[in-house]
């Protein structure tokens, strides 16, 4: 019997020795790989001003003359400059763009982009974003004409906050096409509450990034937190913001108002209109969560005749996080920008009369 028992409690130390050894090999193949090093913290967003400049926001921007400074714990794709560092620079306005004359030049056909930070472009190089790449895409069908645009995104603003920032400085550039780029969670009327709300940066990617002192300690539980409990966390998240989408409905009024004063304003100017909706990148290949507000924009703007063009529909070959600026940065990287560019353009040559662009020549 006691022969028995030493070969019970063999097995059993064998067992959790053999186990013990495995999760050190894997804790160092972990390591050394830096699996987890993407993840390891969120990224630091700092606010410069220009020496002796303002340092408070604009009308209709953030701080003019000041640079936004991204730093990104890592850099997976070699995008970032040095210390993994993204500068956002600002003009007198506080957009993120040269200046512009109030004054347009002459021959020129001008648009301006109102939205949040997917158009303001957070973590992508100002020529690589979507609006920036308009001009040489349009230019091929009508060469004789200059384009010219201008960027009035913001990060963190919603539709009613785009209309204000049209009525008072937008209008000053007399533009000829204003495009409004429209994210599931411009409908919020503030995204920094602990309210319910549709917002993926701030909510879905925090599931990824939570820590404890084991996964603080090990590889594996870093690892097994983000892989299984981050995704937990997101599925509850995805379903609570769909549910306050449904459940709010002040949100969409909201949201829906300032897009039709928009469009109302549009026509009074005889100026171009043009909607196009940005997905949250996840899940754009499978079943993706946030369609619900898609299809409710995309009616609106049937019924009020308003051009939309959902952008969802060019992305269906993408997961989502392969888009992302960073793995801890849902905002839309380069070539998400350069794939929307391509779309809004051939959009645009398509429904030029509607849009009130000049003949192809």
């Amino acid at each position: 019997m006691q022969s028995r028992h030493r070969r019970i409690g063999f097995r059993i130390a064998a067992v959790v020795g053999a186990t013990v050894f495995s999760l050190a090999v894997a804790e160092v193949v972990l390591l050394l790989l830096g699996v987890n090093n993407d993840y390891r913290e969120s990224g630091a967003s700092i606010l410069l001003p220009r020496p002796g400049g303002p340092t408070e926001l604009s009308e209709c921007g953030h701080v003019p003359y000041a640079t936004i400074r991204l730093q990104f714990p890592t850099n997976p794709r070699r995008y970032f400059g040095a210390d993994n560092i993204i500068d956002h620079t600002l003009n007198s306005v506080g957009w993120r763009d040269d200046e512009h004359t109030l004054k347009k030049p002459a021959g020129t056909f001008r648009i301006l982009g109102l939205g949040d930070s997917y158009l303001f472009g957070q973590g992508v190089k100002p020529n690589d974003r979507c609006l920036d790449g308009l001009p040489t895409r349009l230019k091929s069908h009508w060469p004789k004409t200059r384009f010219e645009t201008i960027n009035a995104g913001q990060p963190g603003f919603n539709t009613v906050q785009e209309l204000n920032s049209l009525k008072r400085c937008g209008w000053n550039y007399d533009p000829d096409l204003v495009i409004l780029h429209f994210v599931p969670n411009d409908i919020e009327a503030d995204i920094y509450t602990n309210k319910p709300k549709v917002e993926f940066f701030t909510e879905y990617t925090t599931g990824f990034l939570g820590t404890d002192w084991l996964s603080q300690h090990s590889e594996i539980c870093a690892l097994a937190r983000r892989k299984i409990w981050g995704k937990i966390k997101g599925r509850a998240y995805i379903r609570e913001s769909i549910d306050s989408f449904v459940s709010q409905p002040e949100k969409w009024e909201s949201s829906r108002g300032a897009m039709a004063e928009i469009a109302n304003q549009c026509r009074q100017h005889d100026v171009g209109f043009l909607v196009v909706v940005f997905p949250f990148f996840i899940n754009l290949d499978g079943d993706y969560p946030f369609q619900p507000i898609h299809d409710r924009v995309k009616q609106f703007c049937a019924e009020s005749k308003i051009p939309c063009l959902d952008l969802r529909d060019n992305f269906r070959r993408y997961s989502g996080p392969e888009l992302w600026v960073h793995p801890v940065d849902q905002h839309p990287n380069e070539t998400a920008h350069r794939l929307a560019a391509d779309a809004i353009a051939d959009f645009i040559v398509k429904n030029r009369d509607e849009l009130h662009l000049p003949q192809p020549r």
